[in-house]
């Protein structure tokens, strides 16, 4: 009798799970890399749609530049950046710092994110002299699928999209709209399937 509840609860998941990725315009798929080149344009236009949706690749950036110019420079720099190479303790409370490493050298410092307590869904990524180089926002929860971290400039613009689909892949957008490539193994591949050697996250 147990089995039998198992068995029936794994069909019943199944079942709800290829609902919710029906909801999107694509069922439950096989490996990106892999699959017809048929599947992966319908992935790519479901996903491509659902952004549009949301108007994210219409906005204006001037309400970004304003509300990101108070954060333009990382007053505590040199105490978080102390933080990420040796784990120094932070200045103050109510933010995180975390280092960010190029994909080719984890050892090799690129930049630091902030994310303050109050504001958990933006994270405003500095250079290593604590300016300002990005803001990402995310909308959504990070634990369910799907949900986008929309990436901008120090000044607002719009640079790329990174949709984290319901076939658990990454997709990366451009600003116009345009599929940058999808993120399967921490390596980015294209369209048709095909790795991309040298990429910028």
């Amino acid at each position: 009798m147990k089995k039998f509840l198992i068995i029936l609860f794994c069909i019943i998941f199944n079942f709800t799970l290829a609902d919710r990725a029906e909801a999107y315009g694509v069922r439950v798929q096989k490996d990106y890399r892999f699959t017809t080149q048929q599947d992966r344009n319908r992935r790519i236009e479901a996903y491509q749609k659902y952004l549009e949706n949301t108007g994210i690749f219409d906005e204006s950036h001037t309400k970004y530049k304003t509300d990101f110019k108070e954060f333009k420079k990382d007053k505590n720099y040199k105490a978080n950046l102390n933080h990420v190479k040796h784990d120094k303790a932070l200045p103050e409370s109510g933010y995180k710092v975390k280092g960010n490493y190029y994909q080719m050298a984890d050892k090799i410092l690129a930049n630091y994110s902030v994310t303050y307590d109050n504001d958990p869904y933006t994270e405003y990524i500095y250079d290593t002299f604590g300016n300002l180089y990005q803001v990402v926002i995310l909308t959504g929860e990070d634990y369910i699928l799907p949900h986008y971290k929309a990436v901008y400039s120090f000044n607002g613009y719009l640079q790329k999209v990174r949709f984290f689909a319901i076939d658990g892949y990454e997709y990366i957008f451009l600003a116009n709209g345009d599929l940058q490539g999808v993120v399967v193994d921490k390596k980015l591949y294209n369209r048709v399937g095909r790795p991309v050697k040298v990429w910028l996250l």
